[in-house]
């Protein structure tokens, strides 16, 4: 023994005589006794609580899904915070008036009972409290005067253990109600069809008697016997005053529910990747807005019923709040419940081409590096990268466009020769930087080709790099339950590079919006970025305003494609359609320039400052400490005859009869691109033809034959290969060698065919300046 009874035991003191003494007995019976409680509650420790339903809530608490519990029972937690507070007051009304005040016994209901059934030989009143009752509903067991005594133990421990408000919530959580349903929560929900919080007074009473006999009061089988121990309980009620009489003469009047409903899936694969990932949790409150949820969702079984006669069967949508980094709308199918269609399969997350939706990292990339600006100009002339050919999705070549006509216009070959020139590990790195983590298992396979759809993402990863431009190139994390903590987000590119991407697809004059939605005035001002995948197997839309990002992917689960099918006219209209009803009240509100974003006048031929000789200037935007600040240096000084039919250099020029004019030096490519395709453009003259300087600078560009092929040809046929160079326009004629050996000249551009006779070749072109380029290609002959 320890401590003063100890110490009196030991030492023989009397406990002494009168009150005192009476006093102190006392207090060392209740040590005692609290000692010795203390040890049965180690010996017998109150069992687990029972196993709760999975249930995923929205973020205004109503209920997405449910799932059985390993048992198969429908048995979720049962808050009395998201309870009517009718049924609460109504049950301990009946159960148990003094619940707050006893330590988990009544003494006095117990003394009251014992009376009552020993004077009449049977059991007409009984003593439990919620807390006894709780204990026997943990552990179900004959009524004996035994187990009466093991309930009050449990009683006591759950006291011990929990709170009132803790207690309360167990108890109304393992209520029984008949079948494989258990607690307040689910039955509400289950018999009529409403969160327990909306429960009418008549459906609380209801509720608060079933649990006496669950069985026989099961209101899908005994409807009349529940109407009727109802009506008995509001007769209680109001001769006890316990609730407003003309509401508990409403509740009479209202009709029984006789038949049990079944608890919708409204988000089907939403929930069950939150279950998956969450599992041990008996209740997720996820970010889901209802209202979003189901704007979307009956948008998207439209906009799919509308194209199912061009054999589109499905889609998916998401919608991400920018500013919480949480998703609000999950749609992974038109309908879960095609099977024809394979409605079960989630289209956030599945594995697709994305098309052209890769295209504005590049862009971004390119702005923060100083590479381009909007109205810098791109070549888009046919371009050959290891065998990789990339062709606009008309097939039609413009030869020279601006950053902002190229991105507004998703041309092909732009962003894969921006790649190209930073570095194809700098767009992989920044794909994953920017949450594609599929990209990490495919890295090894990826080429250029990347940059067009090359490559496998989600619907779920693409929509949320897209949130990180309307945030100003950060990437959050993103959440789907709720809280979201607070965390750092990762830096994918500036802010300043972000607007500029933003600003380039909030433009309206585009080929990929519809006429109808020009004219809605109602529209607010969104920017978005489509992707056609190859085959036409998947289109996307991604739609950004300063509030939310809509993510919109259409196809057909099973691959197949159709010839209708592209991002801008199925994926478009429905990324419009919804962002006008989730966001109309942003209006015209868009993102402010940032800070380090300046304006500034360039050439209008070029892109870049202009020099004295640029005729013609726009506005462009720059980033300051970053844009390129050379200036424009397309037009280049030239002596001619005063005729201008012929060019001197420094080594030919003549002593009298000659001008100095400007004219374009477009590159190589660029030049040879307008001879192909007639594009008239100012040429410089042919050089003095009696001229025998020698230049130095950079030769032809050769085009053809490639030392990225090993080519193949049949010996017997005769096979020949193609000899074709460029040059800028100031070049008329290119001298061609093989392995030393002379085979003629041609103007640049012009095709000349060899029929080669060895396996190593060593291919030299020069232009009439003596610059020289050659190449080293390998042929295998079969």
């Amino acid at each position: 023994m320890t401590g003063l009874l100890g110490r009196w035991v030991r030492a023989g003191l009397p406990l002494g005589r009168g009150w005192a003494g009476r006093g102190r007995r006392l207090l060392l019976l209740g040590a005692g006794l609290l000692m010795c409680f203390w040890g049965l509650n180690r010996l017998f420790p109150l069992p687990p609580p029972k196993s709760f339903s999975t249930t995923i809530l929205a973020a205004d608490s109503s209920l997405l899904c449910a799932y059985l519990t390993p048992d198969e029972k429908w048995r979720m937690r049962s808050s009395p915070q998201r309870i009517n507070p009718d049924m609460v007051k109504a049950i301990i009304e009946k159960e148990d008036k003094w619940f707050y005040y006893h330590p988990g016994i009544n003494p006095v209901a117990l003394m009251r009972a014992l009376l009552n059934n020993t004077l009449t030989g049977r059991r007409t009143s009984g003593a439990s409290t919620i807390s006894m009752q709780l204990a026997r509903m943990r552990e179900p067991a004959p009524r004996t005067y035994l187990n009466k005594v093991r309930e009050m133990f449990r009683a006591l421990q759950y006291e011990w253990t929990y709170s009132k408000e803790e207690i309360l919530e167990l108890y109304l959580s393992y209520l029984p109600y008949g079948g494989n349903v258990e607690g307040v929560y689910a039955a509400s929900y289950l018999f009529f069809d409403r969160p327990p919080d909306k429960l009418s007074l008549s459906q609380a009473i209801l509720l608060s008697v079933i649990p006496n006999r669950p069985n026989s009061l099961r209101l899908d089988r005994q409807g009349e016997a529940a109407r009727a121990a109802r009506d008995k309980w509001i007769e209680r009620f109001r001769q006890a005053g316990t609730f407003d009489e003309q509401e508990l003469e409403a509740a009479l009047l209202e009709p029984v529910p006789t038949q049990r409903h079944q608890i919708e899936l409204k988000t089907p694969q939403f929930c069950y990747a939150l279950k998956k990932s969450h599992g041990n949790r008996s209740e997720i409150v996820s970010s889901l807005r209802p209202a979003i949820q189901q704007k979307s969702q009956k948008l998207l079984a439209h906009h799919v019923q509308r194209f199912s006669r061009l054999g589109v069967s499905n889609g998916a949508v998401l919608v991400i709040d920018n500013r919480l980094s949480q998703v609000v709308a999950y749609c992974g199918s038109a309908d879960f419940y095609d099977m024809a269609a394979q409605g079960q399969v989630d289209g956030v997350q599945g594995l697709r081409s994305p098309g052209s939706a890769l295209k504005p990292l590049v862009y971004a990339l390119a702005f923060e590096r100083g590479l381009i600006t909007p109205q810098m100009k791109l070549l888009d002339v046919p371009t050959t990268y290891y065998g990789f050919q990339p062709e606009n999705y008309d097939l039609v070549f413009h030869g020279q466009v601006s950053v902002h006509f190229a991105l507004s216009h998703s041309l092909n070959v732009p962003p894969v020769r921006l790649t190209k020139e930073m570095g194809l590990d700098v767009f992989l790195d920044a794909l994953e930087r920017s949450g594609f983590d599929h990209i990490k298992q495919q890295r090894k396979g990826l080429g250029l080709s990347a940059v067009l759809g090359g490559c496998g993402v989600t619907l779920m990863e693409l929509t949320h790099f897209y949130s990180a431009l309307a945030r100003g190139g950060r990437l959050y994390p993103l959440y789907t339950t709720l809280p979201a903590p607070q965390a750092q987000p990762t830096t994918l590119f500036s802010e300043e590079a972000a607007f500029l991407v933003l600003d380039i697809l909030s433009d309206i004059e585009r080929p990929d919006i519809p006429q109808a939605y020009l004219e809605a005035s109602s529209l607010p001002k969104v920017a978005w970025k489509t992707g056609t995948s190859y085959g036409h197997r998947d289109a996307w839309c991604v739609g950004m305003t300063p509030r939310y990002t809509v993510g919109v992917w259409m196809g057909n689960f099973d691959g197949h494609g159709v010839p209708e099918m592209s991002g801008t006219q199925m994926a478009v209209p429905l990324m419009l359609d919804i962002v006008n009803a989730i966001d109309r009240q942003s209006g015209k509100q868009w993102f402010a320039p940032p800070p380090g974003l300046q304006q500034r006048r360039v050439c209008s031929e070029s892109g870049l400052p202009p020099s004295p000789h640029c005729t013609h200037t726009q506005p462009d935007w720059y980033i300051a400490h970053a844009s390129p600040l050379r200036t424009c240096d397309l037009h280049q000084p030239l002596y001619v005859s005063a005729d201008t039919s012929l060019q001197y250099c420094p080594a030919c020029l003549p002593d009298t009869g000659y001008q100095r004019l400007y004219f374009p030096n477009y590159e190589p490519e660029l030049a040879l691109w307008f001879e192909l395709n007639q594009v008239g453009v100012r040429q410089p003259p042919p050089h003095n033809p009696l001229c025998e300087a020698r230049f130095s600078g950079q030769g032809p560009n050769i085009l053809s034959p490639s030392a990225d092929f090993e080519y193949l040809l049949e010996r017997r046929r005769g096979q020949e290969l193609l000899l074709q160079a460029a040059s800028d326009p100031s070049i008329h004629q290119h001298h061609w060698y093989v392995n030393g050996q002379y085979l003629g000249a041609v103007a640049p551009g012009e095709k000349l065919f060899y029929s080669p006779r060895s396996s190593k070749l060593n291919i030299v072109c020069m232009d009439d300046k003596g610059r020289k380029s050659k190449t080293d290609i390998k042929v295998v002959f079969f």
